[in-house]
């Protein structure tokens, strides 16, 4: 579902990804654990466009994007992939003039041009899925930062994705409602979606995941089922890093 070969990426010459292979398998949920800097969100964003690659080459779904390729070629590779991957920040990124469903089915109408009226009962029914079956009249203002981010959610789903990206979905809420995401994301588990998720929830990491990887310094240290992991950890910087968790 997702082959990453060789990647790197740059900044101002300075290496932030170096040469990374990863496998994300259909189905599977692949936590990435590391320190902060460590280069696990420019990853993510390297997935989906939103940062061009310096090196290497990875697929999504069977859609393949190579560093060596032409600029055109690789837009129109991004293009594509879009469609099938949908990506949720630290931040919500709402509309704050669009209600809650009228943020879910946006990009069923703009991209998709789907009419509303077909566009409607599938926001509504996202919506339900996420817990928010009775929120698509409020706006984000009136709405708290579990519930936007769980809009968000809907939002991402609403085109179908065959893999979701998760960039530490849960870091800007407040600690009582970051429960009600990871909720979310457990029942999306549950349902099969393949998902590549950033976060520094642990208790998530190690009941849901499939595979652990850690990263350090922009490149893979460690990778793991999440028993292994956190149990029998190979590497001295892994040891490190989880003894620094284990203090807070």
């Amino acid at each position: 579902m997702i082959t990453v070969s060789g990647l790197s990426k740059e900044f101002n010459h300075t290496e932030v990804l170096k040469n990374i292979d990863l496998q994300v398998n259909a189905s599977e949920i692949v936590v990435l654990l590391g320190p902060s800097g460590s280069g696990k969100s420019t990853l993510l964003r390297c997935l989906n466009g939103l940062e061009e690659l310096s090196g290497g080459k990875f697929e999504v779904n069977g859609i393949g994007v190579d560093a060596a390729a032409t600029r055109r070629a690789r837009t129109a590779a991004y293009r594509e992939i879009r469609k099938h991957t949908g990506m949720v920040f630290q931040q919500f990124n709402l509309y704050p003039h669009k209600t809650a469903l009228g943020n879910v089915i946006e990009s069923l109408l703009t991209v998709k041009k789907m009419p509303r009226e077909q566009a409607v009962p599938i926001g509504r029914e996202l919506l339900k899925r996420v817990g928010l079956a009775d929120k698509e009249d409020a706006y984000p203002s009136r709405l708290s930062g579990g519930q936007q981010q769980r809009v968000a959610i809907a939002r991402a789903l609403a085109m179908d994705p065959a893999v979701m990206l998760f960039d530490e979905p849960t870091s800007a809420l407040d600690p009582e409602l970051v429960g009600e995401v990871l909720a979310v994301m457990r029942g999306l588990a549950k349902d099969g979606m393949t998902m590549l998720v950033v976060t520094h929830e642990m208790k998530f990491a190690r009941e849901v995941a499939d595979k652990i990887v850690f990263m350090a310094d922009g490149v893979i240290v460690e990778e793991a089922a999440p028993d292994v992991f956190f149990q029998q950890p190979q590497h001295e910087r892994t040891k490190k890093f989880l003894r620094q968790i284990e203090q807070k």
